[in-house]
């Protein structure tokens, strides 16, 4: 029998190399000659950056405040509820769910529907592809070999879809 969904494994993420913390030093050390060589021009800029990102970042809030006002009282079961458990892999729905949820937002847990569309959830096709993919891939034991085989290969639109895509795939043997 197969273990329940909830003792599932959390996403485990793996170790940053030293190449990417010797790119991160070059990087780290190139800005500080700029601040030196150019204080006043590093100056304006980091504080033109600085409002900018903190009016992006109310507004995100906002957005993602709104959502989950509107969700209220909704959970996993009621997004579980929307498949077929006996034809989706529960790991798959739980997995899809929480890495959904994580990645929204660590301050708001806004409740997640099927029918929500990526952009919707603002939700980048890169970031989907480049860390959601993994994560949900180690956490469900679901192989991304062949994923151009899948029948959802370039469909993935709504969070069903996903879930559905990854519910094709094999598992890792």
């Amino acid at each position: 029998m197969k273990k329940p969904s909830r003792f599932m494994p959390q996403y485990v993420r793996p170790r940053t190399r030293p190449l990417a913390w010797a790119f991160l030093f070059a990087l780290g050390a190139g800005l500080l000659y700029l601040v030196w060589s150019h204080p006043v021009p590093m100056l304006l800029t980091a504080i033109g950056l600085s409002i900018f990102v903190a009016i992006e970042r109310l507004r995100s809030l906002a957005k993602l405040r709104a959502l989950s006002d509107s969700r209220r009282g909704e959970s996993i079961c009621n997004f579980a509820r929307q498949f077929d458990r006996r034809v989706v892999d529960p790991w798959i729905i739980r997995a899809v769910y929480e890495q959904l949820q994580n990645y929204i937002s660590l301050e708001h847990k806004i409740p997640v529907r099927a029918s929500d569309t990526f952009d919707a959830l603002s939700i980048d096709d890169e970031d989907l592809d480049m860390d959601l993919v993994l994560e949900i891939s180690q956490r469900t034991g679901r192989s991304l070999e062949h994923l151009n085989r899948n029948p959802y290969y370039g469909k993935v639109r709504t969070v069903a879809d996903l879930v559905f895509c990854f519910n094709a795939q094999p598992k890792i043997t």
